[in-house]
């Protein structure tokens, strides 16, 4: 697991930060299929069946890969919306897109970097939260009624993130992302680095040693 070092270190200063009641667990070697996307799946389905036994608000899901500042807990329950999100990038190069995306459909997605870079700058620099249509579980606060109508699913080549955006479309949830929660997102190439969504960096991000 990644979540290691700084990695949890952020993690407890989140919690830290946020001060509120709250359930923390962590789900990790569980993997009883072959294919990592299925396993991904079945440990975010785990893990609402398991939130939905408890008496929290909120679902709030922060994957091993994503290191998170540590007001984000705070300002993404400030946010009063069903689903709202971190900005982080994807790993996907050459441009490393953001996770705030303007178009998800079942067979195809546009990034709101891609869409329209400037209004990227723009949110980042006023902090503010923005309607998207996903996608992205990296670090995303999803309260309970949402929950208790959708399941977290694989249909096809994606993974669940991708059906769950288009499953809170189809049911009339708005997803929203905060341009004022900026991730950074672990490469997994062994090279230590972390992409940080940047509006004044090379093509909208930056690059840091881990």
């Amino acid at each position: 697991m990644r979540t290691l070092g700084k990695v949890h270190k952020a993690l407890w200063d989140a919690r830290q930060a946020w001060g509120k009641p709250h359930m923390y667990v962590e789900y990790q070697c569980d993997q009883p299929f072959e294919d990592g996307y299925d396993n991904v799946t079945y440990l975010y389905e785990k893990a609402r069946q398991q939130f939905l036994k408890t008496d929290c608000d909120a679902f709030v899901s922060i994957e091993d890969d994503i290191v998170i500042p540590s007001h984000a807990l705070g300002a993404l329950a400030d946010v009063k919306k069903d689903v709202v999100m971190g900005v982080y990038c994807l790993r996907q190069k050459p441009n490393y897109r953001w996770n705030a995306f303007h178009r998800v459909r079942d067979d195809e997605g546009m990034s709101l970097t891609e869409h329209n870079p400037n209004t990227c700058i723009t949110l980042c620099e006023q902090q503010n939260i923005y309607p998207v249509e996903g996608v992205g579980l990296g670090l995303t606060m999803i309260k309970r009624h949402v929950l208790e109508k959708l399941t977290f699913e694989r249909r096809g080549a994606a993974c669940n993130d991708w059906y769950f955006s288009t499953d809170c479309q189809n049911n009339g949830i708005q997803q929203y992302a905060h341009f004022g929660v900026l991730c950074g997102h672990i490469m997994i190439d062994g090279t230590r680095r972390v992409l940080w969504p940047d509006p004044r960096g090379y093509n909208l991000h930056r690059e840091e040693l881990f």
